[in-house]
C-alpha cells in the first residue's frame, strides 16, 4: 500500500514538472504574468514535502522497511554468511 502511495506521488511530482515546462517553453500572452509556472511548481515542491513527510512516517511506524545497506552490523553479517556458504 505505502509504495503505491510513493508511486502516485512521484508521479504527480513528474506531472507537475512536466505542466511547469510547458508553461515555461510556452509563448507568453500579454496576460501572461508565468503565474501557471509558479503555480506548477509551488505543487511540486508540495507534493515533495508530503512525499518525504510520507517516508518518515511509514519508516517510524514500520510499514516499510529500510534495506541492509542502512544497517552494516546486518549487512556485514548477512555478507558474512554468504563467504561462508561459498567456502567449503
Amino acid at each position: 500500500m505505502s509504495k503505491i502511495v510513493i508511486i502516485v506521488l512521484l508521479l504527480a511530482m513528474i506531472a507537475s514538472l512536466g505542466v511547469g515546462l510547458f508553461h515555461l517553453i510556452k509563448t507568453p500572452n500579454e496576460n501572461d504574468k508565468g503565474d501557471q509556472l509558479v503555480k506548477s511548481l509551488t505543487w511540486r515542491i508540495g507534493i515533495w514535502v508530503i512525499l518525504f513527510v510520507f517516508i518518515l512516517l511509514s519508516l517510524k511506524l514500520g510499514w516499510i522497511k529500510p534495506s541492509n545497506s542502512v544497517n552494516p552490523e546486518k549487512f556485514n553479517q548477512e555478507q558474512q554468511e554468504r563467504i561462508d556458504q561459498s567456502n567449503p
